[in-house]
């Protein structure tokens, strides 16, 4: 049995049959996961991938941030973002200034080969009024670099069917490099009397998230996949400098595990927003005049809560319009309502299931119930497979 597509190391004889029982399966499993992904996109209407392109940018510029080195809740995040509070009350060492983060991601996005992303980022930029901060040139400039050396490493990444021959180059490469390289630990030894305490220094981020929005273009032009997608968590940095053949098809697997988990993941949002929208001709049939609030609700389902200026923004209304919208949106009580810094912000409330028992989306948008416990399952058995690799004494025989 050989792996799909991708041979870790120059002597595949040296891996054991453990580990390429247990890459083959992972690889495998990746590669259902993205094919039904690839259909999908392809097949899917566009009104539920506008829905699912909101969650997209939201989850993409948390992710950065975060990978940066800011310390936020999702509540202040939303808050940030209408211009209210700042990202975070502490100083932090590292983290650049986190406008000029989204202000550049956002351009990103908004250049996507993918439409439903590129018009959806492209709102936003105009509904992003987080404040400006001394430092944003310079992290900009930081940003910029990040994206053209990304964009740089996946440009010599080779064409294929199947990405995990892509993936191990690239994890190789970024252990390379000086910018998207996690830094080496650094310890300071106090003494006090007689007792010495062993500190650990923070260590800068690794900016990865330019990583991961590259590697998604890359997996289009190589026909992987029909859209352009950031994938968020792409990344093992634990995998980058591995030497040992055994070590490098471990780290092959979790490669190929991490790229499923991130497919799934953007699946369910797809899935979720392809729901919500076959929800919208039942709930609104009987309303006349709210004919944007159906619009409304799925921005901030999508993306989060909203001030009301950000709204006019995004869906082209004017204040009263808004307002009238919003209005229709409170009488259905479909509409959360938040102050903050003195200023509402306006979010979707989970709609009840249909009383009439009707199915909410078409069955071509979720997975089944076999098709969750057959992944489980799966998923299972890999982990068993490494965790005998990892404790080989224990294994049965």
């Amino acid at each position: 049995m050989q792996p799909a597509n991708f041979l870790p190391v120059a002597n595949p004889e040296s891996l054991s049959p453990r580990v390429i029982e247990a890459l083959c399966a992972a690889q495998a499993e990746a590669a259902q996961v993205l094919g039904r992904l690839d259909g999908i996109l392809k097949f899917c209407p566009p009104e539920p991938l506008r829905i699912a392109a909101a969650r997209i940018i939201r989850e993409t510029l948390v992710a950065a941030l975060r990978q940066e080195g800011h310390q936020f809740t999702d509540a202040r995040f939303h808050a940030w973002f209408a211009g209210l509070v700042p990202l975070s009350e502490e100083a932090l060492r590292f983290a650049p200034a986190p406008r000029a983060i989204v202000e550049t991601l956002l351009l990103e996005l908004a250049h996507s080969s993918w439409q439903p992303l590129a018009e959806t980022a492209a709102g936003f930029q105009t509904a992003f009024l987080a404040l400006r901060e001394p430092d944003d040139r310079h992290a900009r400039e930081a940003a910029e670099a990040a994206i053209a050396e990304a964009r740089a490493i996946v440009a010599t990444l080779k064409p294929a069917p199947l990405p995990y021959t892509a993936l191990g180059a690239l994890h190789r490469a970024i252990g390379q490099s000086i910018r998207f390289a996690q830094a080496e630990r650094s310890i300071d030894t106090i003494a006090i009397d007689n007792i010495e305490l062993v500190l650990e220094r923070p260590r800068p981020p690794s900016p990865r998230w330019a990583i991961e929005l590259a590697f998604g273009r890359h997996m289009r032009i190589s026909d992987m996949l029909y859209a352009d997608l950031p994938l968020p968590g792409l990344i093992r940095l634990d995998t980058v400098t591995l030497e040992n053949d055994e070590d490098l098809g471990f780290g092959a697997i979790l490669q190929a595990k991490t790229l499923k988990d991130c497919l799934i993941h953007i699946l369910q949002i797809i899935d979720e927003a392809a729901r919500y929208h076959a929800e919208l001709p039942n709930r609104y049939a009987a309303r006349r005049g709210n004919s944007r609030a159906p619009l409304l609700c799925g921005v901030l389902t999508g993306f989060g809560p909203l001030r009301s200026s950000q709204i006019e923004h995004l869906i082209g209304a004017t204040r009263l319009g808004v307002r009238a919208i919003i209005k229709a949106l409170a009488d259905t009580g479909e509409l959360g309502v938040e102050t903050v810094a003195g200023v509402k912000l306006y979010s979707a409330r989970r709609p009840q299931p249909l009383s009439n028992g009707a199915p909410i989306a078409d069955e071509r948008h979720h997975f089944s119930s076999a098709a969750i416990d057959a992944y489980d399952a799966s998923m299972s058995h890999i982990d068993a497979l490494l965790a005998r690799h990892a404790n080989p004494s224990g294994a049965k025989n």
